[in-house]
């Protein structure tokens, strides 16, 4: 039920429009000044129109609109008088932002049209100020939810970094494989034992590694240690699978010399 406040100085005029209107499902308010109808916007929540006489003792209703839309800007403001000084309605209608103006002695069916009408612009604007806030409020959770990922993606970042300086300092050979056995990694001491210069990552294990470490690879056992000899040098070689939450994602060798 749509809430509506008629402010007139002359209780009659007050009574006829809340009785017109009542009978058309409003529930209506009254008030008999500018002070008393602020002080119901003020109590009263989810008053949708005002209806306001012009001449008014202490407060005109020009006034009246113009405290309102600092007060209560999405209420509708209906200038209802018989006062006809066309600057001062001039003036009420630029600074009150009245939604229409209606004329005394008015009709009553369009004086009820122009109330369905401005509660309807009330309740539209009301709801596209919720779904405007509802957005910025998602808005601003959804900025603070990227800006939190990429703070983790960046600890992850400088996580994966210390694991790569890591891992390319230690004095044993490492070389990790994907599960279709493409070489992701290779870190420093692996370069120097196996004598190359030239990177490596991107490329099929045999075409890297010894021909005496394809049965290893092909028949790969997780926390196996091998001893490989080739050629030119003797290896201590241990296989471990790469896991993430029991995923296997791919393959780490841990390579020693033992001799060349």
């Amino acid at each position: 039920m749509a809430k509506i406040l008629v402010v007139d100085d002359e209780a009659n005029v007050a009574k006829s429009v809340m009785r017109l209107l009542e009978e058309q499902g409003f529930q209506v308010f009254t008030a008999e000044n500018g002070k008393n109808a602020l002080d119901i916007l003020n109590s009263e929540s989810d008053i949708s129109v005002v209806i306001s006489d012009q001449r008014m003792p202490v407060m005109t209703g020009a006034d009246l609109f113009k405290q309102m839309q600092l007060d209560h800007p999405l209420v509708k403001r209906v200038l209802l008088t018989g006062y006809t000084e066309m600057e001062t309605l001039r003036k009420a209608i630029n600074q009150g932002s009245i939604f229409r103006l209606l004329l005394k002695p008015w009709d009553d069916s369009e004086l009820i049209n122009c109330i369905q009408e401005a509660v309807a612009a009330f309740n539209l604007e009301r709801e596209n100020r919720s779904i405007k806030e509802k957005l910025t409020k998602l808005n601003i959770n959804l900025e603070r939810s990227v800006d939190q990922k990429n703070r983790e993606l960046s600890m992850n970042i400088h996580s994966l970094e210390r694991y790569e300086l890591i891992i390319s300092q230690l004095p044993i050979g490492i070389i990790c494989l994907s599960d279709e056995g493409m070489i992701v990694l290779a870190n420093k001491q692996f370069y120097h034992d196996f004598n190359i210069d030239h990177a490596i990552e991107g490329l099929p294990f045999n075409r890297i590694l010894p021909a005496e470490m394809n049965n290893l690879i092909e028949n790969f056992e997780d926390g196996r240690h091998h001893t490989i000899e080739t050629d030119t040098a003797k290896f201590d070689v241990t296989s471990n699978f790469l896991r993430d939450n029991n995923h296997v994602f791919g393959k780490t060798l841990s390579i020693r010399v033992l001799t060349k």
